[in-house]
Parts: C-alpha cells; sequence; structure tokens
C-alpha cells in the first residue's frame, strides 16, 4: 500500500464522516471526545449527534494501523532476501492463517475439509499468480547465490503473513462486537499508517525522491491518484463484507479479485495462457467446491446438534408432565 493511496483513504473516510454528523467534523471527535467522563459533560442533544469511540476501542484500531504497516513493511523488506514468486506463494497462503486465527479472536470454527480447501485455493492462487509473472516480458532480476540461501526472507514473509491474517479477524470483532463504523475504521488505521509510513520514507530518504519524481511525471500521479481511490471504495467494500460475514469471508473475496485480476489482464494485454495458468485455475476452482462442500457439512453439523438439544428439551418437558 502506498503513502498516496492511505492519503486518499484519509481524506475519503472524513469525507464519509463529515456527512453523517451535522457538525461535519466527525473524525475530531473521534479522536478527542473519546473519553466518556469528558462526553458526559456535553448535553444530551450534542452526544446524540456526534458519534463517540471509547478509548479501548480506538487502540484496538490503532493495533490494526501497526499491523498493516508492519506487514506490508516486512513484505517489502523481504524482497531484498527472497524472490517475487516466493512471496506471492506466501501471500496466497493467507487463507489458512486467517481461518486459524479466527478461532482464537472471534470463536469461528472451521471443518478439515474447510482448511484442505483453503489451502488448494492459496496453492492455485500461487500457482496463477506465478505463471503470469514467469510468463511475462519483463524477465525476473537473478537473486545472488547468497541471497537464495538466506532464511530471513522466508522468515519475514511468513512473519508478514501471520500479521496480515491477524487483520481481518480483529476488523471483523470491532465491526461486529464494537459496532465501529467503516469510514472510522479506515479513518483511525490509515491515520496510523500514515503516521508510521511518513517517518520511514523520511528517515530513509524515499519521501523526497518520490516527490521529486511525481512532480516532474504528472501521468505517473495521477495513476496514483486513481489508484487510490479505486482502493479506496474497494476497502469499503471489503469490509462490508467482513461487517456482514466474517473476516474468511473478505479474505475469499479479496482471492476472487485477485484471480479477476488475471484473467483481466488477458483481456486487456495480449500475453499468453500457458499450462501454469490452466493449472492454478483448476487448483482455484477444486478449493471452491471443496470449500463449499465444507460449509455444508458444517451447516449440516450445525442443524443436528440443534434438533438434538431440541429433542432433549420436548423429552425433559415430556417426564416433568408425566
Amino acid at each position: 500500500m502506498t503513502l498516496v493511496e492511505v492519503v486518499i483513504m484519509l481524506i475519503g473516510s472524513t469525507l464519509a464522516n463529515s456527512s453523517n454528523s451535522s457538525g461535519g467534523d466527525a473524525p475530531i471527535h473521534t479522536l478527542l471526545l473519546c473519553n466518556n467522563k469528558c462526553a458526559s459533560k456535553k448535553n444530551n442533544k450534542t452526544t446524540q449527534q456526534q458519534r463517540i469511540i471509547p478509548m479501548k476501542t480506538l487502540l484496538q484500531i490503532s493495533i490494526v494501523g501497526i499491523l498493516l504497516a508492519l506487514a506490508h513493511g516486512l513484505g517489502n523488506t523481504a524482497l531484498q532476501y527472497s524472490s517475487y514468486p516466493l512471496k506471492v506463494a506466501f501471500k496466497s497462503c493467507k487463507l489458512v492463517p486467517t481461518m486459524a486465527l479466527g478461532k482464537c479472536v472471534t470463536g469461528r470454527k472451521h471443518t478439515v475439509l474447510q482448511y484442505i480447501a483453503a489451502l488448494i485455493m492459496g496453492m492455485g492462487l500461487a500457482v496463477l499468480t506465478a505463471a503470469d509473472v514467469f510468463s511475462s516480458k519483463t524477465k525476473l532480476q537473478s537473486i545472488s547465490d547468497q541471497e537464495s540461501l538466506s532464511l530471513l526472507g522466508p522468515i519475514l514473509l511468513g512473519i508478514s503473513t501471520i500479521l496480515d491474517s491477524a487483520v481481518p479477524n480483529l476488523q471483523e470483532q470491532l465491526l461486529q462486537s464494537a459496532k465501529v463504523n467503516t469510514s472510522e475504521l479506515i479513518f483511525v488505521s490509515n491515520a496510523i499508517m500514515c503516521l508510521v509510513l511518513v517517518a520511514y520514507t523520511t528517515y530513509s530518504g524515499e519521501l523526497i525522491a518520490a516527490w521529486n519524481y511525481c512532480t516532474q511525471h504528472m501521468d505517473a500521479s495521477m495513476i496514483l491518484v486513481c489508484q487510490g481511490l479505486c482502493a479506496y471504495f474497494g476497502l469499503q467494500c471489503y469490509l462490508a463484507i467482513i461487517r456482514d460475514h466474517g473476516g474468511v469471508a473478505g479474505v475469499l473475496f479479496a482471492n476472487a479479485r485477485k484471480v479477476c485480476t488475471i484473467l483481466l489482464s488477458f483481456i486487456l494485454f495480449s500475453k499468453p495462457f500457458n499450462v501454469r495458468h490452466f493449472l492454478g485455475l483448476m487448483l482455484v476452482f477444486l478449493g471452491v467446491y471443496l470449500g463449499y462442500k465444507g460449509k455444508q457439512q458444517q451447516q449440516k453439523k450445525k442443524k443436528g446438534a440443534h434438533q438434538k438439544r431440541k429433542s432433549k428439551g420436548d423429552g425433559k418437558s415430556h417426564d416433568h408432565n408425566v
């Protein structure tokens, strides 16, 4: 995620919050009026108009922003010690740790078949994306023997993937349990990410270099702005899916978006469709099918358990009447 995307998301969430509040300054009150004692001093009419987030919830949203910044930073740093296809393979299997962490964070349970389906789907997505990379006309940079033998790259990618997998579960908890609005979640988490990115890019010198490049190449600036706008509206839809269906469903739709992106690239750009693409698509479709079957099994188990509890309750009431 680029700094331009983060800034656009901050602006978009600010406008969205302003349109929902009469005063037009909901983000400011979100940050300043987080203490219930201070809010109690306001009159009832004011407190009804303004959305106030507790300090505990605000800290949880800040943790989401920190995890996002660390996940993206570690993932990009890992490219110095590993190849891009390896990063694709790690990120494509994000669904499996998301399901595993969901049991700890939100309490959602999944069947063994659903875990197998997620693993197969991740493998298919990795094969599909890697095939797209290898079929590209631009050759990949060769990695030296010292870098290829380094374990630092896979370690950083593993940590990045785990942190990235925890984010959808935390977002689900905030949206469903804490009843946080999507615009508020985007504003606070991206505000934290913006501070981290500005500090890091200023320290590394990338911020000034990127600014000079964008001022000299306005076409690149327009592309970044369009990319940021698309990312903002996409994130709104993504968080709405997480709020209504859970973090695992959000990651599933994100994986489907990656597949659609690759398929759309065949329409917009002329490139060959090889055996790797076909194998990757077949694995993705197999994972979707097994996931559907696993969901059916889970629903049958829940229905059977509900019927057993109901029959036991009816038996006890019958004995009591006798």
